[in-house]
């Protein structure tokens, strides 16, 4: 049987310290890396995720704009990825349609950054959900 995989990257970036960037000396890994678990990703978790937390508290500040970039194009080639299986295979097991599957899932503290003391979001998830989903929406009209 075959290994599937959600693409919960966020973590991944978290853990490492940086959001992978093709272009940078110290990241050629990734590309191949990618393509890997490209083939493999049934789902794709999409929250923006940085150098030091799994969740930026506000995906649109100005100042995530790099590290967005970074991810969006992640997620279009798993998302390309995705729509090749489905081009492939027009139904599944159950006879139903293949999908694509993404998710733009992020989550109250501690996922969410709050203020000491109060616990008081520094920012609105369900704004943070909304810019997200936006985000997916025109990656996947423009693959």
């Amino acid at each position: 049987s075959r290994l599937r995989l959600n693409a919960d990257l966020s973590h991944w970036f978290c853990a490492c310290e940086r959001v992978f960037n093709s272009k940078d000396d110290r990241d050629k890994w990734w590309p191949d890396l990618l393509s890997t678990v490209s083939k493999r990703c049934e789902y794709i978790h999409a929250r923006f995720g940085w150098a030091q937390g799994p969740q930026m508290a506000d995906p649109s500040a100005v100042e995530c704009e790099p590290e967005r970039t970074l991810q969006i194009e992640i997620w279009k080639m798993l998302m390309e990825e995705q729509n090749k299986k489905k081009n492939k295979v027009s139904l599944n097991s159950t006879g139903n349609m293949n999908n694509i599957f993404v998710s733009p899932e992020y989550g109250p503290a501690p996922y969410m950054a709050a203020m000491p003391h109060t616990r008081k979001s520094v920012a609105s998830l369900p704004d943070a959900v909304a810019y997200t989903k936006t985000m997916i929406e025109q990656a996947f009209e423009s693959i």
